[in-house]
């Protein structure tokens, strides 16, 4: 025990001889563990930053295309499917891209006793439910306006600018910026729409009057702002001109929506299916919905619910096919942009950017503490070897510089602790990011000092003493 206290005295004598060098190697220790701490805490929050990015733009979303399933059955899959385990909604929208639906949506600007006029213009129609997500639940499949197109699922977001941003009830409607502004209306304004379908000739058309606009919103996507306007005049409550521009064509050619509530689009596929039994054409005219839109409670777990999906799918006798079949089948799509696997990549480039300045610096540390550790080493070589050649074993003069070293780390990892405490907010880490940092700056530092420690031991003190001499 008095050998012990003796070493450890030793110890403290010898640091506070070389107290220059022991200090700036506290401080340089110090900033590195503060750093390793700020890099990696700035980093965690880095990629928790991108994740919710990606999150907000739908990427913890993905499509289930569906084929030959009847439109009645579909709300029932899609509540069988909320119940899947990591599913946080899903969406079963009328998309009339899909569909083949567009829709006349027109205001009124001039009225007298004698005649009125309407401005207005044609876009796609998208029927939804509370559940839908106006940013995160649009997606559109191209290849249903271009048979050239590859089949893909493009999500485009719906952000609401005036007005309320939530889906709308049976009575009201949510039109584009670009409509509102070309028309001079606002939220609050009476609207009427039409529902086309130009799958058959002459098409079938409903109108639908008295709706309240509740807001406006502008579209992300390679169709934002284009619709194709119409001039309406009525005499006496009866239409008796509509001018379009030259060359518009019938049916649905923009992805860009009117969105209304799902019972409307819902009514018009059963008038639909009435009008087309009323004119004795084949009932696989009748559209119907094809698409689900899936959401997991995170990014991360997109994958298992996709296989949790894809089972259940299964068990219901659909079959998982990506081509046109005759029986029930689906294909499961992840959106071409903001899609988890983009989330992913995003978030590992952060993580590698992070771990490379901390790698540099772990590396600074161990070649500090080696330096260190050889400095001393050739400093005190004849102190080593008249040390065993008093008595005293390899194993107890290494005990000592050991906690040398330790009362080195121990003080730079205190430093940094009080760095860490009155630095501002954003200049500091996490207690556990701190505390990690120092754990394995002091590995790395122990590591690299350990061989040099061991350097002199592993000789005769004879030897070590003629050498010196």
């Amino acid at each position: 025990m008095a050998v012990r206290h003796g070493l450890l005295w030793l110890a403290w004598v010898d640091n506070a001889r070389s107290w220059l060098r022991s200090g700036l190697s506290v401080l340089a220790l110090a900033l590195a563990v503060y750093a390793i701490a700020l890099f990696g805490h700035q980093a965690e929050l880095r990629q928790a930053e991108v994740l919710a990015g990606y999150e907000a733009a739908g990427a913890s979303s993905f499509v289930v295309e569906l084929a030959n399933t009847r439109d009645r059955d579909l709300d029932g899959l899609a509540d069988a499917l909320r119940s899947v385990d990591g599913v946080a909604s899903i969406a079963a929208p009328y998309n009339g891209v899909g569909l083949g639906i567009g829709v006349d949506v027109s205001f009124e600007v001039f009225r007298n006793e004698n005649q009125q006029e309407y401005l207005g213009a044609r876009t796609s129609a998208l029927g939804v439910d509370p559940s839908f997500d106006l940013v995160r639940d649009y997606y559109v499949d191209f290849h249903d306006l271009n048979a050239n197109a590859p089949k893909s699922a493009l999500g485009l977001p719906l952000f609401v600018t005036e007005g309320e941003a939530r889906p709308p009830h049976k009575h009201e409607v949510l039109v584009p910026t670009g409509i509102s502004d070309y028309v001079g209306v606002r939220p609050g304004a009476k609207a009427a729409i039409e529902f086309v379908y130009a799958g058959v000739t002459p098409p079938i058309v409903r109108r639908v009057e008295g709706l309240r606009l509740i807001g406006n919103f502008d579209m992300m996507g390679p169709d934002q702002g284009r619709f194709d306007p119409f001039w309406r005049f009525a005499a006496q409550g009866r239409e008796v001109l509509t001018v379009r521009r030259p060359g518009a064509a019938e049916g649905v050619t923009t992805t860009l929506p009117t969105v209304v509530n799902a019972n409307l689009v819902h009514d018009f596929l059963a008038f639909i299916d009435s009008e087309l039994h009323a004119r004795n054409l084949m009932r696989p005219y009748v559209p119907t919905r094809d698409q689900l839109v899936a959401r997991a409670r995170s990014i991360g777990e997109v994958p298992m619910v996709q296989a949790a999906v894809k089972s259940a799918l299964e068990k219901r006798n659909i079959v998982e096919n990506c081509n046109d079949v005759d029986r029930p089948s689906f294909c499961l799509r992840s959106p071409e942009r903001n899609n988890f696997e983009a989330a992913l990549r995003e978030q590992t480039k952060v993580a590698r950017g992070a771990n490379f300045f901390i790698i540099l610096l772990l590396t600074l540390i161990g070649a500090g503490a080696g330096g260190l550790q050889v400095e001393m080493i050739l400093t005190r070589w004849r102190d080593i070897g008249v040390l065993q050649a008093v008595g005293f074993s390899p194993r107890q003069i290494l005990y000592c510089y050991i906690v040398e070293l330790s009362l080195v780390l121990i003080a730079g990892v205190a430093l940094a602790a009080i760095f860490a405490a009155v630095m501002p907010e954003g200049l500091t880490g996490s207690l556990a990011s701190l505390v990690w940092a120092a754990a394995i700056a002091i590995v790395v530092a122990g590591l690299a000092a350990f061989p040099c420690l061991l350097w002199p031991l592993m000789r005769a003190p004879a030897d070590v003493i003629r050498e010196s001499a």
